[in-house]
């Protein structure tokens, strides 16, 4: 597998935060890398649409302001 997206973004709790791309395909795998700080709740990676995206929530709306870096791989 290779990185085809690297990035970060900044978690709103359990608001649905986008990541978007055409690069991502059906087959990609987000993986999570690390984060801006300690998390409260646990991470959902949701819905991966082809040429589109994929969301990013938390279980926690603690979990606001915290950067979540991640890759997708494909």
């Amino acid at each position: 597998m290779s990185v085809v997206v690297s990035g970060s973004i900044e978690l709103n709790g359990v608001l649905r935060v986008e990541i978007t791309s055409d690069l991502v395909t059906a087959t990609s795998r987000v993986f999570i890398k690390g984060s801006s700080g300690p998390l409260e709740g646990t991470i959902i990676i949701s819905e991966i649409t082809p040429g589109k995206g994929f969301g990013l929530s938390s279980t926690s709306e603690k979990d606001v302001n915290v950067i979540l870096y991640f890759d997708v791989l494909e």
